[in-house]
């Protein structure tokens, strides 16, 4: 059972479910257009990338909505990497 969508949690569920289901579906359109280009090596290269790009873009957003916040920074020092939370509670 979801909480009602007047609450946060439910707006959460349901952006949840929106992102991932939206990620299932495009990668379901791109195993089948993979399978109907598959003798055609150079499309299916650049389709399986653009695939991958657009995986990664649905996986940020469900990060994003879900309140995780990822950020990157490079220096003479070296790499620092930061997953946190994003401080969207009610």
């Amino acid at each position: 059972m979801f909480p009602p969508i007047t609450t946060h949690d439910g707006r959460r569920a349901l952006a949840f479910l929106g992102v991932m289901g939206g990620c299932v579906v495009f990668t379901l359109f791109a195993a089948v257009s993979l399978w109907l280009l598959r003798d055609h090596p150079g499309f299916v290269f650049w389709l399986a990338l653009a695939a991958h790009v657009q995986i990664l873009v649905g996986m940020t957003a469900l990060g994003w909505q879900m309140g995780r916040r990822l950020s990157a920074s490079a220096g003479r020092d070296g790499v620092s990497i930061s997953d946190r939370d994003g401080g969207q509670h009610d």
